[in-house]
């Protein structure tokens, strides 16, 4: 499967224990995040599209990187739970209540320039400092008051595969891939350690350094 049909969540292992043992997808209130651009954004999308409550899932679909594990995933505890898009997505399809779309990074000077902006963008949008998130959003707007969050059905057959932060020991690795397998219906599940600041291979790359030999003059600190 290729990677745009994936939809990545960073989370904790306790968020990914309860969705796949209850089978739902948590949508949060906004309100506490960082970004107080994101959530100004999304009041003003809530009031003009008259809701009473406003939630939202974060995802992405770029490949994995430092900061995502770092800001998103809660380092020790972090986990990286993989979609399928399309099934998650078809489940959706049918309830006008939903809005999804990548997230669209624009810069001051690109948003000075527009006359007005269609309120459905609001939720999408952006500052360009955020692109390589390549962002995914899951928006749900209620017409019942604002709760911490809301909950969708979802199945375990939708997770592709599940990803333990880089940080985790090797023997903590292999008991919560087993404790994982051990939730029904996840048997098969693929679960993997990340390898990205642990690598076999990359370290092999090592083994291509030729000896130094004797050199008369400065070392050139030019890299090609």
């Amino acid at each position: 499967m290729r990677s745009e049909d994936r939809l990545k969540r960073y989370t904790t292992l306790a968020s990914v224990v309860d969705m796949l043992v209850e089978e739902h997808l948590p949508l949060l209130d906004p309100i506490k995040w960082k970004d107080t651009n994101d959530t100004h954004f999304l009041g003003i999308y809530q009031d003009c599209v008259n809701a009473k409550g406003v939630y939202a899932a974060c995802f992405t679909q770029a490949a994995e990187t430092y900061h995502h594990w770092q800001v998103f995933a809660g380092e020790n505890e972090g986990v990286c739970i993989e979609f399928d898009k399309k099934r998650l997505l078809e489940s959706l399809q049918e309830k006008g209540s939903y809005l999804w779309g990548d997230v669209k990074y624009r810069s001051l000077k690109q948003m000075a320039r527009r006359k007005r902006i269609n309120v459905y963008e609001l939720p999408f949008l952006k500052r360009i400092g955020f692109s390589d998130e390549k962002e995914f959003r899951l928006i749900y707007r209620s017409s019942k008051p604002q709760r911490p969050v809301h909950l969708i059905a979802i199945k375990r057959a939708w997770v592709m595969r599940i990803i333990l932060n880089p940080w985790l020991n090797d023997a903590l690795f292999e008991s919560i891939k087993l404790a994982l397998k051990s939730i029904p219906g996840c048997q098969d599940m693929v679960v993997l350690k990340t390898s990205l600041i642990n690598n076999s291979e990359w370290k092999e790359v090592s083994e291509k350094v030729e000896e130094l030999e004797f050199v008369r003059g400065p070392v050139s600190r030019l890299i090609s």
